[in-house]
């Protein structure tokens, strides 16, 4: 059995990669911006390159988040449906926004370099509010007593 602790560890580890990858879409997609015709089609299959790994490690920790904290979230506390609602939800937002980026061919380059980057803040914040909500230590812990329960 996988305890909290170690849910946290995971996920904490996928965010911590997505980061990087983000930071590789960025490059790609603001080279794209940059670019003139010329060199513009080399780094558009660079940008969709990008896309494509991106998006495989993203899909990978949302299927992970709903698997290894669906069951927790539900039960840790009076919160705790409406945290997994809220998850799914933002999932789901980014999954048919990289949906939209790997399938709409009408899409130029900088117009998916520009959705690109649309997408990753929106995956930059919504890993900055999971750590300070559903994987805070104050939500997800192993600890059945809470020490200082006056912090909110």
């Amino acid at each position: 059995m996988i305890t909290h602790v170690q849910r946290r560890s995971v996920l904490l580890s996928q965010h911590q990669r997505l980061r990087q990858l983000i930071a590789a879409l960025r490059e790609a997609a603001a080279s794209v911006l940059a670019a003139s015709d010329e060199p513009l089609q080399k780094r558009a299959l660079a940008l969709a390159c990008a896309i494509g790994v991106f998006g495989n490690d993203l899909r990978t920790h949302l299927a992970a988040e709903e698997d290894l904290l669906g069951p927790v979230l539900r039960h840790v506390d009076a919160w705790g449906p409406v945290r997994l609602e809220l998850l799914r939800a933002e999932h789901a937002h980014q999954r048919a926004v990289l949906d939209a980026l790997r399938t709409d061919r009408k899409l130029g380059p900088r117009d998916m370099a520009k959705r690109a980057c649309s997408l990753t803040a929106d995956v930059l914040a919504d890993m900055e509010s999971e750590e300070r909500d559903p994987f805070a230590e104050s939500v997800l812990h192993d600890d059945p007593v809470i020490l200082d329960q006056s912090r909110c």
